[in-house]
């Protein structure tokens, strides 16, 4: 068998086991998540609060979301010392954080990068346009958010970044608003 087949076959592979991983969380509650709970357990991308609990209604912080992208690009290998001094040498997100200031995913305010701070949807907007141009994705769709009724709360800094988001269909907003 060729090397070529050989690592095709090996992927193959990971993707029917992670497929066959059962899911251990116990406090899903909700159906409308669930399927999305397990991409990102299977693909591992999020890993639950305990081996048992996801923790489904719980904030996300600045650091899960760094990390979640870091694990979405395949962790690649870092080099560098971290450019935050809110972050911590031992934080299992530090590579994340390198990786992402590194590559202009993920920015800091003030010197420092909040990890603990719970991420707001126009934060999230603005790591995943960063993320998509990084990964070479177009990310000059934009949608008019005139219809929602909280759209003068999006900061000035995250305006076009909340629109390509809408554009792309990855928020929707509730009840009329997004919730920036």
């Amino acid at each position: 068998v060729s090397d070529e087949t050989l690592a095709l076959l090996e992927k193959a592979e990971a993707k029917l086991a992670a497929l066959e991983k059962p899911i251990p969380f116990t406090d899903l509650t909700q159906d409308w998540y669930r399927e999305s709970v397990a991409y990102v357990y299977r693909n591992n991308l999020m890993y639950g609060t305990t081996n048992t609990t996801f923790s489904p209604d719980a904030n996300l912080t600045r650091a899960m979301f760094a990390a979640m992208l870091y694990r979405l690009a395949g962790s690649p290998r870092v080099v560098g010392t971290c450019p935050f001094p809110d972050v911590p040498s031992t934080a299992y997100y530090l590579d994340a954080v390198i990786w992402g200031e590194k590559n202009g995913i993920i920015y800091g305010e003030g010197g420092k990068f909040n990890p603990d701070g719970k991420i707001t949807r126009e934060q999230m907007a603005a790591m995943m346009r960063r993320y998509a141009a990084f990964c070479q994705i177009d990310t000059s769709d934009r949608a008019d958010l005139a219809g929602f009724g909280d759209a003068a709360r999006v900061s000035s800094w995250a305006r076009e970044d909340m629109r390509w988001a809408v554009a792309v269909n990855l928020l929707y907003g509730s009840g009329g608003n997004l919730n920036p």
